[in-house]
């Protein structure tokens, strides 16, 4: 069966160390998280998290059972490969001077980034998209060399008026 790349969305209860309870069932099972968001969600007292996870049906439908368990778990859903709003943020740290900086903010602004802050031998700069375009960005800024950089988690979200 293929391994494929799904993000699992998981509304619980905000109780202390909902988060901690979700993930070590998660490492106790053996699944492997990529990445994860974890934040408040517009019903008060709820947490939304978003993980990202590897595996065929089966291991999805496993999972989703597990999590299920968890008292304080009220919602879980795999999101489907399309109608599906995906974003991930970066904040990069660029190596530059005064004679690379222009080319580096020029380039943001192709890819919609945001300069935070312009040092004497370093721009920063935040950009959200897809995992593609990030990694775009980032291979584009190689060249100019890559002090620091941090990404969040991938953020989903059902398009139309559905969860």
């Amino acid at each position: 069966m293929e391994h494929k790349t799904h993000e699992l969305l998981i509304i619980a209860k905000n109780t202390n160390g909902i988060v901690a309870r979700i993930m070590s069932l998660f490492n106790r099972r053996g699944y492997f998280v990529k990445k994860m968001t974890a934040g408040h969600t517009n019903m008060e007292g709820y947490t939304r998290l978003t993980l990202t996870v590897e595996g065929d049906e089966k291991i999805l439908e496993q999972i989703k059972n597990q999590v299920h368990k968890i008292i304080e778990v009220t919602k879980v859903k795999v999101f489907p490969q399309v109608g599906v709003i995906r974003r991930e943020m970066m904040l990069i740290k660029v190596k530059s001077d005064n004679e690379t900086r222009p080319h580096i903010i020029q380039i943001a602004e192709i890819y919609r980034g945001n300069v935070l802050d312009v040092g004497p031998n370093s721009v920063s700069i935040e950009i959200t998209g897809d995992g593609e375009k990030l990694a775009g960005f980032v291979e584009m800024m190689d060249s100019f060399g890559v002090l620091e950089m941090a990404k969040t988690g991938v953020l989903a979200m059902s398009r139309g008026e559905k969860m």
